[in-house]
């Protein structure tokens, strides 16, 4: 794939992207022939059943991993690798025990070479934003998951990158913190406008923060339904269209996994 299959005002687009892995000669097929476009301010959410390979696609969109076949384009050339303009919140909290919230949130400013003079102002709207200003002292082993997650987010987000992904941030927390957290990752997304995707497999989830949902199949994983939801709508879990498109999608993936499961008795 070149620079001429860019489409329009997408950030980043695969187009056949499928990876393989191999336990000596044996290859294990993880995706297969995946095609999507992530639009510049969008928020993207990947839903699918675990172990469908959700998160190797999202370890792809951030270059961590190569692919087999196919390619990464982000903002139209080849993605070779990590970069700082794609930052990453991953599934558990990954800061740095020894450094404050401040400090933490800060360390991708410091990474890049700049003097605390010039970035202190980005950290404190970091922290304002984040709600932890007050908390901006303490370490990671004096906050709750719900805080650590949201400096996990604050540190990703403050360098302002391009596109932020997050593989399931919030499925380690109990049903009440996971809603305020996702009502909380909604409004940072519509205060910034970075380009959001996220890994997940709880369906609610997954319809309330997308404006546009792809579904993800098993054996290999491959893209079987994408849904277009920017409508006001599904910003709320009881409306009645937001319910229809949940029993939907809950249907695709039970339909999946069934799928699935023929197979593995097949075998």
């Amino acid at each position: 794939m070149t620079a001429d299959n860019f489409i329009g005002n997408s950030i980043l687009t695969c187009q056949a992207l499928s990876k393989r892995f191999y336990e000596g000669k044996q290859a294990s097929t993880v995706l297969a022939d995946v095609n999507l476009n992530v639009i510049q301010s969008d928020f993207v959410t990947i839903l699918g059943q675990s172990g469908g390979g959700k998160s190797t696609l999202l370890r792809l969109l951030g270059g961590f991993i190569a692919p087999s076949s196919g390619e990464v384009l982000f903002h139209g050339a080849t993605l070779k690798g990590i970069t700082p303009r794609i930052g990453m919140v991953f599934q558990e909290n990954t800061l740095y025990p020894w450094l404050t919230v401040e400090k933490n949130i800060g360390f991708g400013f410091k990474v890049k070479g700049q003097k605390p003079a010039q970035y202190t102002a980005q950290v404190k709207n970091a922290l304002e934003q984040v709600g932890l200003f007050s908390a901006r002292k303490l370490f990671p082993h004096q906050l709750s998951g719900g805080m650590k997650q949201r400096v996990s987010i604050a540190r990703s987000n403050a360098v302002q990158p391009d596109v932020l992904l997050l593989d399931e941030p919030f499925s380690a927390l109990d049903i009440q913190l996971r809603r305020r957290l996702q009502t909380f990752l909604f409004s940072i997304w519509q205060k910034t406008a970075t380009t959001m995707v996220l890994v997940t497999h709880n369906v609610e989830e997954a319809i309330l923060l997308g404006q546009q949902l792809i579904v993800i199949g098993d054996r290999p994983g491959r893209i079987i339904e994408t849904v277009n939801i920017a409508d006001g709508r599904f910003r709320d879990r009881y409306n009645p269209d937001f319910l229809k498109l949940q029993r939907h999608l809950e249907g695709v993936i039970e339909k999946d996994a069934n799928i699935q499961e023929t197979f593995r008795k097949a075998e």
